[in-house]
């Protein structure tokens, strides 16, 4: 179940929050699913979005409606989810106070066996670097390489097995592969950009994040899992929500 949330802007409030704010939102989240009568292993979430500008590592909310998307397999918790969200008046993350409007339930897709995705939060194939001796990070993967995509199919999968997905099920999930959008790839490679950006998860590690478009080939069993739970690893502190090219989720990009 997937279900989008408008927030309006206080007035007053100077709308600003970190340009890597998933931590923020995710305390948020933590501190709310503390408080529900179920949990879930599986949630996951967006980063915001609306119209905004990026000043001095900040992103500036221009309007006064801030979105969010949330999602979990469990419709009973995600209901309990929001409803705890609109029982607070205010919400803040850093310097952006909101208020809580109305939410959205998203229908699902039909899940195909290829998909095009864009990232509506940082998608993270691997665990947390530690620097060398002179305090230098790995260059991030390039997205092209079949070891990317064998990455997320390993993240993928095992949290598929975790979920009770049988034996027979998951012998038919092998086949699985990103493909990057190459128009992307190439005016990446143009402006001699790094593919990922360095974030932090929640117990301040390094992470190597990605925010492209891509296809995806597997079975649409697969294509549910991640449209509710993500891709990739960190999914319940808010990284690898990506959403169907052409929807919504298209307008705003914040980590942009």
């Amino acid at each position: 179940m997937r279900i989008k949330i408008s927030f309006l802007k206080v007035h007053g409030s100077s709308g600003t929050v970190p340009l890597h704010h998933q931590k923020i939102i995710s305390a948020f989240m933590e501190e709310i699913i503390r408080e529900l009568p179920v949990g879930s292993n599986y949630y996951n979430f967006s980063s915001l979005k609306g119209t905004s500008k990026v000043q001095s590592g900040q992103i500036r909310f221009l309007s006064s409606k801030v979105s969010l998307v949330v999602s979990a397999p469990e419709a009973e918790f995600c209901d309990l989810w929001v409803k705890q969200i609109f029982e607070k008046r205010l919400v803040s993350f850093a310097k952006l106070t909101l208020v809580p409007k109305s939410f959205d339930v998203i229908p699902d897709p039909d899940f195909k066996t290829q998909m095009k995705y864009v990232c509506i939060s940082p998608m993270v194939p691997q665990n947390a670097f530690n620097p060398d001796p002179s305090g230098n990070l790995p260059d991030p993967m390039d997205p092209r390489a079949h070891e990317f995509s064998d990455l997320f199919y390993d993240a993928v999968l095992d949290r598929m097995e975790k979920a009770g997905f049988s034996e027979e099920q998951m012998k038919d999930f092998a086949e699985f592969e990103i493909t990057p959008d190459p128009i992307y790839i190439q005016k990446i490679a143009d402006t001699h950009k790094k593919f990922a950006r360095i974030y932090k998860n929640n117990l301040n590690e390094t992470i190597f994040g990605y925010l492209l478009p891509f296809t995806l080939h597997a079975h649409p069993q697969v294509q549910k899992f991640i449209w509710e739970c993500g891709i990739g690893l960190f999914t319940t502190q808010g990284y690898g929500m990506v959403d169907i090219v052409g929807t919504h989720a298209d307008e705003g990009h914040s980590d942009e």
